[in-house]
């Protein structure tokens, strides 16, 4: 049985075909009694779905499921219309699986999902805390204060003026609720049984990547087997420049956006490395490249090549070694 649905927050479209036949349509809540009831007793069913920020509360809620998920961008190229309904969607969303001309999106397994979220819920905090830093300063400025960084000991000084009281207390809960991320994140990479875990141990032997940066990147590659090669890896993460061809010239512009937040990371963790560990070939074409082109793209480059090195040491399962 082929299920198509157009998901929404509160209702959702659903089309149901069994070997291109329809047998029933209309809409539902998005709960799981609206889905289970209207779907009835249905053997293996397979669900298509377009991705959405709902995607990941649909493939917990059915687990075990056979879920297709249809890259929301490429649908809308294939299947502009300018009649857009949630009805049409559906339809939409059937009629391109049917035909095989479904562009897939690439929906990780549980494990996987619960660590990017793990980690995207610590890079949150860390960001709320760097706001809140950049408030104390602010108002520690204004009340003619001078903080270059934060210690215990202008900590105290600051924790006893009214008006930085409060920012204070939100500083010190911030720290104490990353660092309880922090230990989770540690006890998933040490301990976990999962791939995401097994990937994410064999990442932390770069020099300079911690338990966080190890299992982000870990989480955000997935499966690496779904890359052809290190190239397709690169255009995921956004590492490759934009060209521009016409006739006999071609222009390179900026990096692609791909998964930011991957890409931020690595970043972080490649000026860490960097600084980190001067006998390393990364640094060193890093230092070499400085001199020779902009800061920047040697910084760029030096992410591809770290890519590539993470790349090989998970199809390879093994262990990093700089040469």
């Amino acid at each position: 049985m082929d299920i198509a649905i157009d998901l929404g927050k509160r209702r959702s479209y659903v089309v149901m075909e069994d070997n291109g036949r329809p047998v029933k349509e209309g809409y539902v809540e998005t709960t799981k009694d609206g889905f289970s009831t209207f779907f009835g007793n249905v053997d293996s069913p397979k669900l298509i779905v377009e991705s959405s920020s709902t995607t990941n509360w649909v493939a917990n809620m059915f687990e075990g499921y056979d879920i297709t998920v249809a890259h929301p961008a490429k649908v809308r190229l294939i299947a502009q219309s300018v009649k857009k309904t949630d009805k049409t969607d559906a339809h939409t969303l059937m009629d391109l699986y049917k035909k095989d001309y479904l562009p897939k999106s690439y929906l990780p397994p549980r494990e996987i999902r619960d660590a990017r979220d793990l980690c995207r819920d610590r890079a949150l905090v860390v960001g709320q805390r760097v706001a809140i830093i950049n408030k104390i300063k602010y108002h520690a400025f204004c009340l003619g204060i001078e903080v270059k960084r934060l210690g215990k000991k202008n900590m105290r000084q600051l924790s006893a003026e009214p008006k930085l009281n409060l920012l204070m207390k939100q500083l010190e809960a911030s720290d104490t609720i990353i660092g309880e991320y922090n230990q989770k994140i540690q006890d998933v990479v040490k301990n976990g049984k999962s791939l995401v875990s097994h990937y994410a141990r064999l990442i932390d032997t770069i020099p300079g990547f911690g338990s966080y940066g190890s299992l982000t990147i870990a989480a955000e590659i997935g499966d690496v087997n779904r890359f052809p090669d290190e190239f397709h890896l690169f255009s995921y993460a956004g590492v490759v420049p934009r060209v521009y061809q016409s006739g006999d010239k071609e222009l390179k512009g900026h990096i692609t956006k791909g998964d930011t937040f991957l890409k931020t990371v690595l970043l972080q963790c490649t000026n860490i490395h960097i600084n980190f560990d001067k006998t390393s070939v990364v640094t060193y074409r890093y230092e070499e490249n400085r001199d020779r082109i902009s800061k920047k793209k040697a910084k760029v480059g030096s992410m591809k090549r770290l890519l590539r090195i993470i790349y090989w040491m998970l199809k390879r399962n093994e262990q990093y070694r700089d040469r």
